[in-house]
């Protein structure tokens, strides 16, 4: 069974459950590791308990990169009683950050996963400020080997363009996912064996 570390920036986004859930569905074992906007940890996300990295705030860029800096030092014993896992998915970009420095506290050749489903509108300035940030990407993305994505508008106007990631795409829209139709559709695999090309 694949291990999946998911570095997340706030384990109560809706679109964690999501994501946790295809994982899962996809038959994969998951540890669950972010930040989060609450004041105390979250206990339980779809039957995890996350591994709490400390509390951040929206629209705080700059305590954000602080929290990811101080989460950066700590990390290896954050992850210590953890197997180590097949495969590190980091959601946005100061998750990659981390998922870098969990990488190599782990001292293992995990594959990287960048998970970006937005496009913060400081990485899109002309000035200092966003060439710096674009930098800063295309370094934390040299050599992960998968970019999932959530538009193909990103991938035409953002990724491409500005010569972001090198590696394969995978555009997964951010859709309703149903686990019932995937159990389905097992057991009508398990029911009904495929036969001639259809």
């Amino acid at each position: 069974m694949l291990h999946v570390l998911y570095l997340v920036h706030d384990v109560s986004d809706p679109a964690v459950r999501r994501r946790i859930t295809m994982l899962r569905a996809g038959g994969a074992k998951v540890t669950l590791a972010g930040f989060r906007r609450t004041t105390s940890p979250v206990a339980d996300i779809e039957g995890l308990r996350p591994i709490d990295l400390g509390a951040t705030r929206d629209g705080r860029f700059g305590q954000r990169l602080a929290a990811v800096a101080k989460a950066a030092f700590g990390i290896g014993a954050k992850l210590a009683a953890m197997p180590r896992p097949d495969l590190i998915i980091a959601r946005n970009l100061e998750m990659l950050a981390l998922a870098r420095r969990a990488k190599a506290a782990l001292g293992a050749r995990v594959p990287l996963v960048y998970e970006c489903l937005d496009i913060h509108r400081l990485v899109l300035r002309d000035d200092l400020v966003g060439k710096a940030l674009r930098g800063a990407e295309r370094y934390l993305a040299r050599d992960v080997k998968l970019l999932v994505t959530s538009s193909p508008a990103f991938i035409a106007n953002y990724f491409k363009p500005f010569g972001q990631v090198a590696a394969p795409v995978e555009l997964v829209e951010n859709k309703y996912f149903d686990t019932a139709s995937v159990a389905v559709d097992e057991r009508l695999k398990a029911q009904n064996p495929a036969a001639p090309p259809w």
